[in-house]
């Protein structure tokens, strides 16, 4: 049986980050780290690219919105959040350890699938291809995370006076 994918996310006060852990059908296992300021992004984002992708073809930006909450509760649902997380074998490129990241962007590939490409602060990129349902769970399980464990939230919004990524990117 092939290995299932699978996601875990823990919030480390020490390092003020949230570890992303996950294990791909191919069984390789990558852990990264998303900083405050790009797991706030990636939510925002995340809200972006699932209304882009509800499948409707209203041009109401309203009905759009309201759809892709429908089938982020519908995916969450749905989730396999009972079974235990099981690490895979260290990725190739990446090894054991947690890295850094500095952007992710999230690319639709189709009706059903996105791509989330993480950007590495040595300049690399890994792209992992996943269902978008699974996008769905894992931008929940962030918002979740970051509700609960975090205190990021009580944060003034704009803390560097920067102006905000381009659309379909975050640094």
């Amino acid at each position: 049986m092939a290995p299932r994918v699978q996601f875990k996310l823990s919030y480390s006060d020490v390092e003020d980050r949230i570890l992303f852990s996950g294990t791909f059908a191919d069984g390789q296992e990558m852990n990264l780290w998303f900083t405050r300021r790009l797991t706030l992004g990636f939510l925002d984002l995340a809200g972006k690219i699932s209304a882009a992708t509800s499948g409707t073809a209203s041009a109401d930006p309203v009905a759009k919105k309201e759809i892709a909450a429908f089938q982020k509760d519908a995916a969450v649902q749905s989730a396999d959040r009972s079974t235990p997380y099981d690490a895979g074998t260290p990725h190739q490129d990446l090894g054991a350890a947690p890295l850094l990241i500095n952007r992710v962007s999230v690319k639709p590939q189709g009706e059903d699938r996105v791509s989330l490409v993480f950007g590495l602060t040595d300049q690399r990129q890994v792209s992992f291809p996943i269902a978008r349902d699974a996008f769905l769970t894992i931008w929940d399980m962030i918002d979740e995370l970051v509700r609960t464990k975090t205190g990021w939230l009580s944060l003034p919004e704009n803390r560097t006076g920067q102006a905000r990524p381009p659309q379909g990117v975050l640094h």
